[in-house]
């Protein structure tokens, strides 16, 4: 296969931008460790925490849903116990 000097550009950049996204990737799970440390919780918890912000800021009423799904599992963990 031939490639041209234009495709080996496009090559080294789309490398390059997969190289820069994995140190960011890497970055961010450093920083999520050091928050969550630092709020005495585990990087999973947060990470929960911030998916839950992210889809409230991009649908809404991601919170409620939430909030009815864990009313219903305190519901029937009570019923459970009683």
């Amino acid at each position: 296969m031939e490639i041209s000097k234009k495709a080996r550009e496009a090559i080294e950049d789309i490398i390059n931008r997969r190289a820069k996204i994995a140190s960011m990737q890497e970055q961010l799970k450093e920083d999520v460790k050091a928050v969550a440390e630092h709020l005495d919780i585990k990087p999973g918890k947060l990470n929960k925490i911030i998916g839950l912000v992210e889809k409230e800021r991009q649908s809404g009423e991601v919170v409620e849903e939430e909030r009815d799904t864990l009313d219903t599992v305190e519901s029937l963990v009570g019923e459970r116990e009683e």
